[in-house]
């Protein structure tokens, strides 16, 4: 064989390769897809009446809001072990199988029990077991794709139209079967997506980097990435740090809010409103994040992540003094809006601030301060609630005010 065939010979061989690896990629990445749409619907049914399911167990309001402690406090710890084991074996697919699994058998187990203690237990179990999948969900993303932003964009707005669709799937559900009912179809749902997960063609390539992230949702199971130490103290000094205080700020009265909505909305306006309520949020998020991000680069994070806060106060201030369901309706878009301008003002603004070689712990550190909010949030939100809704609703504008007056000092 001449030197010159060999050279042909080669480039087709390259080709080929190169031909094969695209359509493993595009076949992981619709299955991938299908297996996160159809665990969103499982978390958008079962998220919004975990709070409203411990109020019938006749838990009191703080107990409440223990749910999102546990959760939160549990998954932020278990991620890194997880995350650790992903990367050194290489494997993702498994981890994500086993956690949407577990996050499956704790939501069926809640259909059983008799106390509320019980829908804590499994909920905090939900947090260990489920983080398995968290890190390994956020790497996997990271390498279907040179284009972080796009495929992160695509991944965003497949999930938050899944949890969109759980939401009203869900009022349907408790209205014909209970809440019991809609945890055991959750799980059903889970377990189905846990299998398609196994589908992906993963072939382990031995340790990699944790650079993916997926953005926090609020009020939802949450993609938390990691910060190394060595980086956190770089990126909590100076206008960083100020940043990073306000988010912090905000996810408090978040926390307070949506720690105890669902309760609120069953008992102000019926059972079959929390579902809806929820899938209007999703809704707004869904059609106007991609829009409300290009308006982001154009006219700047600072002003839009200003507007975002405003948008939290008006919106909290709004459901704390209005008692007709459809005009909470119209107050539950404006919610979706205020969030999905929160999270793609604030991830614009670091991507801005953070060089490029530590820019995924700084979304990691921003992340770490939503949860870290909502570990707070919810333990005011469910002491001032069992007082009355409307003090804890209010009083969400003393953080809100607070981080709005420390976000003007932001630079632009």
């Amino acid at each position: 064989m001449s030197g010159m065939e060999r050279v042909v010979l080669q480039g087709k061989r390259e080709r080929a390769l190169k031909s094969k690896k695209l359509r493993v990629r595009k076949w992981n990445t619709l299955v991938f897809l299908a297996a996160m749409f159809i665990a969103n619907i499982a978390f958008g049914m079962a998220f919004p009446y975990l709070s409203v399911y411990m109020r019938l167990l006749g838990a009191g309001m703080l107990t409440v809001g223990l749910l999102s402690v546990a959760f939160n406090i549990t998954s932020m710890v278990f991620q890194y072990p997880f995350g650790w084991l992903s990367d050194a074996s290489g494997n993702r697919k498994g981890f994500i199988a086993f956690g949407l699994f577990s996050f499956a058998v704790f939501y069926s187990m809640m259909a059983f029990v008799s106390s509320p203690l019980g829908v804590l237990l499994f909920r905090t179990l939900q947090g260990v077991f489920g983080s398995a999948m968290m890190p390994a969900h956020s790497a996997l993303i990271s390498e279907l794709s040179t284009r972080a932003g796009s495929i992160f964009g695509l991944f965003n707005s497949v999930e938050n139209a899944g949890f969109m669709v759980g939401n009203f799937l869900g009022s349907v559900i408790v209205s014909n079967l209970g809440i019991r009912g809609l945890f055991l179809i959750s799980g059903i749902l889970l377990v189905a997506s846990s299998g398609i997960v196994l589908l992906i063609r993963e072939r382990p390539a031995g340790r990699r980097s944790l650079l993916g992230m997926i953005l926090v949702q609020e009020g939802r199971e949450s993609w938390l990435t990691t910060v190394k130490g060595s980086a956190f103290k770089r990126l909590m000094r100076g206008q960083l740090g100020l940043f990073y205080v306000t988010v912090f700020l905000v996810m408090v009265a978040s926390g307070q809010f949506y720690s105890v909505s669902s309760v609120y909305f069953k008992e102000a306006f019926g059972g079959w409103s929390v579902g809806v309520i929820f899938g209007v949020e999703s809704l707004a998020a869904a059609l106007t994040g991609y829009f409300l991000g290009k308006l982001i680069d154009r006219y700047g994070a600072k002003r839009f992540y200003l507007v975002a806060i405003a948008g939290y106060s008006l919106a909290f201030l709004l459901y704390a003094i209005v008692r007709n369901v459809w005009l909470v309706l119209g107050i539950a878009f404006l919610s979706g809006l205020k969030w999905v301008m929160t999270i793609n003002s604030t991830s614009a603004y670091v991507a801005e601030k953070v060089s490029p070689g530590e820019r995924a712990q700084g979304m990691g550190l921003l992340n770490a301060m939503m949860s870290l909010g909502w570990v707070v949030g919810p333990l005011i939100g469910g002491y001032l609630s069992g007082i009355s809704f409307t003090l804890n609703f209010v009083s969400t504008l003393i953080p809100l005010g607070l981080a709005f007056l420390l976000a003007l000092r932001l630079e632009g």
